[in-house]
C-alpha cells in the first residue's frame, strides 16, 4: 500500500449501570456510521487523532453528568467513593460549567455536597486504622474505557486503504494512544502503524536538530514554520495532547 506522509505541524456487573447511563455507545460488531462520519473531520485537526476523540467522549460524558444525573444516587454513591474528580477533570468540569449551555453550577454543588458530607463521616470513623482508601477518579475509568473503544474502531477503519490513505495526510497519534490502537490491530495495520510512526519520528528529530543549529549564536539562519514548532509536535507526540478549550459545543 502506498504511504501518503504530511509533516505540517474491566469491571463487575455492579459497575455496568453507571457506565451504561453516561456511556451509551453504539452496539455491533462493525465500525459505528458515527464514528466514521466524525472520524473525517478529526483527521484533518492537528496532534493525536484519538487525544481528540477521546477528549470529545470525556467532554460529553461530563455534559450528561450534569444535565442529567446529579440527582443520581448511584452517582452520588460514586463520586462520594472517589472524593469526586481528580484535579485534571476536576478542571474541564470547570470548564464545561462555564462554557456549555443548559449546565449550571447547582449540579456540581449537590454532588460535591455529597462529597464532602460523606468524607466528614469518613473522618469521623478512621480512628488509629486511618483514612480508607480511595477510588479511582470516575471520568479517569470512563477515559480509559473510551480509549479502548475508540482505538477499536480506529483499528478496524484503518484495513480500507481510503482510511489509510486520510489517516497519513492526518498528524498520526501520540506514543500513548499509538500503543492503544497497535493492542487492537490486526497484524498488518499494526506494522503500518509501527512503519509510519517511525517516519514521523525520524522527520521530528530532523526538525528537532535544525531548531537547535539555528539557534546557536553563531547560525544566522531562519526558522521555519516547522522546525520552530517541532518543539511543540515533541511534547505532545511523546506526552499526549492537553486542550486549553473545549473541543465540543452547543
Amino acid at each position: 500500500m502506498a504511504m501518503i506522509f504530511r509533516r505540517e505541524r474491566h469491571h463487575s456487573n455492579s459497575d455496568r449501570p453507571w457506565y451504561m447511563l453516561l456511556a451509551r455507545e453504539e452496539k455491533g460488531n462493525g465500525v459505528p456510521a458515527l464514528f466514521t462520519y466524525h472520524l473525517h473531520d478529526v483527521l484533518t485537526k492537528s496532534g493525536c487523532v484519538m487525544c481528540r476523540l477521546v477528549r470529545e467522549r470525556e467532554e460529553q460524558w461530563l455534559w450528561n453528568l450534569l444535565y442529567e444525573y446529579t440527582g443520581d444516587p448511584q452517582i452520588h454513591a460514586r463520586f462520594a467513593d472517589s472524593l469526586g474528580l481528580c484535579g485534571e477533570h476536576a478542571e474541564l468540569m470547570r470548564m464545561v460549567v462555564k462554557r456549555r449551555q443548559l449546565v449550571t453550577p447547582s449540579g456540581v454543588a449537590r454532588l460535591y455536597d455529597t462529597v464532602s458530607r460523606e468524607e466528614i463521616s469518613r473522618l469521623s470513623h478512621a480512628g488509629r486504622r486511618g483514612m480508607a482508601k480511595v477510588n479511582e477518579c470516575p471520568l479517569c475509568r470512563y477515559r480509559d474505557q473510551a480509549a479502548e473503544r475508540k482505538g477499536s474502531f480506529l483499528a478496524r477503519s484503518l484495513r480500507e486503504e481510503p482510511w489509510w490513505e486520510e489517516y497519513a495526510l492526518s498528524d498520526g497519534l501520540c506514543q500513548q494512544h499509538l500503543e492503544t490502537v497497535i493492542d487492537q490491530a490486526d497484524r498488518s495495520v499494526a506494522k503500518m502503524l509501527r512503519d509510519d510512526h517511525a517516519r514521523r519520528l525520524e522527520d521530528l528529530s530532523r526538525l528537532l536538530q535544525e531548531l537547535q543549529r539555528k539557534q546557536r549564536y553563531d547560525v544566522s539562519e531562519e526558522l521555519t514554520s516547522e522546525e520552530a514548532n517541532s518543539w511543540r509536535e515533541g511534547l505532545w507526540r511523546f506526552g499526549g495532547m492537553h486542550f486549553d478549550h473545549l473541543l465540543v459545543s452547543d
